[in-house]
């Protein structure tokens, strides 16, 4: 039986199906035309002019007048790190061990050519 809210589907949403929000986020990156990660590496580039501003702005202290970046590089990098968190998710690391809770070495051999 089914009622607002649920399905009959006893297997749930088919692996590799966005949720809803994650769904929306790359909607609304898309309708912007905003890839975080393009913008992270272009950021590292150091290409300003790609990301739509000059590189410096003039501002006036008294007579001097001093010359800053647009945006501080630590705010452009931390921007685009927090908003390619939403997009791409996280790799879990993994500890393999043996039945006394040792770890494994693995040697590899190639063959002679």
């Amino acid at each position: 039986m089914s009622w607002p809210g649920h399905t009959n589907n006893q297997a749930g949403r088919p692996k590799g199906t966005l949720n809803r929000k994650t769904k929306d986020l790359f909607e609304k990156a898309e309708e912007l035309g905003v890839d975080p990660f393009e913008v992270l590496l272009l950021f590292a580039k150091g290409d300003w002019k790609a990301l739509g501003y000059d590189e410096f702005t003039a501002k006036q202290v008294g007579e001097i007048v001093i010359m800053e970046r647009t945006i501080t590089p630590e705010a452009r990098l931390k921007a685009a790190e927090k908003a390619c968190e939403y997009l791409y998710s996280k790799k879990k690391s993994i500890e393999i061990k043996d039945d006394e809770g040792k770890g494994f070495v693995i040697k590899m051999a190639y063959p002679e050519k």
